[in-house]
């Protein structure tokens, strides 16, 4: 007969190896679930990996370089403005840029925005200065509204009968200033060979001498695809040969047809301001019209110039 304290031992013995075994086979049960998942999850890696080494050799990559900032027409290309980057071999441009250091130092045709795929039709190459290219100054020509730093202009001079001539072509805008109250010229600056400098002398002169000719730039819609258009200006000799006896002529030429663009650009703004209903700012004998005085309030129609109030 089995003693009470003896049975308790082996009861309690059983209870222990249950508890054991529960443990053991927890804890195997969870190393198998952490197990199975890390071998569903490296099954899963190695099948994505296979799939993209099938697809990377049924269609291999290059890598190519893309724009890493917005960049404008007209703009040098820096080591910086590169990414790299990789696509589809069979979409690869034919003249796709694969060494960024062939663009370092090229222009830019067009505006180009951030990620664009870089490749040679996008820029040229400057050519080196020549020894007598200057950057020219001129108050004397009428810009466009709409015209912009580095856009790409025609200069042209038209004649009171209709003719018009190409005097400059595809020129490239460097800099360009409004008329104000305070300064009213337009001016534009742009790059010119002698040759050039000659011929808009002669333009200049020219306009000068025939009453109502003018001298207006005209922008290119798309200059990386548009050709510079042909030079149809002929140079005056004889205007060359009047620089040459009287330098003096070009100060007066450009003097002349400075007035005609102030007197233009007076009736523009007087015109403006009377289609507004307001009051004509200049007068006819070129002074500005102010506002007027306080003990001459009672006479709205009575104003003074500049001249009278300093």
């Amino acid at each position: 007969m089995i003693h009470r304290p003896q049975r308790y031992r082996i009861i309690l013995g059983f209870i222990l190896g249950l508890i054991i075994s529960m443990i053991v086979f927890g804890v195997a049960y969870f190393y198998y679930l952490n197990h199975e998942k890390e071998m569903k999850e490296q099954e899963k890696a190695a099948i994505q990996q296979e799939a993209v080494d099938k697809y990377i050799q049924e269609h291999p990559t290059k890598v190519v370089y893309a724009l890493a900032q917005d960049k404008k027409a007209g703009e040098v290309l820096s080591d910086t403005d590169f990414a790299a980057t990789e696509i589809n071999e069979e979409l690869v441009p034919a003249d796709a840029v694969l060494e960024p250091s062939f663009a370092v130092g090229k222009v830019m045709r067009s505006d180009m925005k951030q990620n664009t795929i870089l490749t040679e039709s996008l820029y040229y190459e400057e050519k080196d200065y020549p020894d007598d290219m200057r950057l020219l100054e001129y108050t004397v020509v009428n810009l466009p509204q709409k015209l912009d730093v580095n856009e790409f202009v025609d200069l042209r001079i038209m004649l009171p009968t209709g003719s018009d001539y190409i005097v400059l072509s595809k020129k490239r805008v460097i800099d360009l200033q409004r008329p104000t109250p305070e300064n009213p010229k337009n001016i534009i600056w742009f790059h010119a060979l002698e040759e050039e400098i000659l011929r808009m002398t002669s333009a200049i002169v020219d306009a000068s001498f025939v009453d109502g000719a003018i001298l207006y730039a005209v922008p290119y819609v798309a200059p990386d695809v548009q050709d510079e258009a042909i030079q149809t200006y002929p140079p005056n000799i004889e205007v060359q040969n009047l620089i040459i006896q009287n330098p003096n002529i070009l100060e007066k030429a450009i003097t002349e047809l400075e007035a005609r663009n102030r007197k233009l650009f007076e009736e523009n703004v007087n015109n403006c301001f009377e289609s507004m209903g307001k009051n004509r700012v200049f007068t006819n004998d070129n002074q500005v019209l102010l506002p007027v005085p306080d003990d001459n309030a009672g006479n709205p129609g009575s104003g003074t110039s500049i001249e009278d109030n300093l």
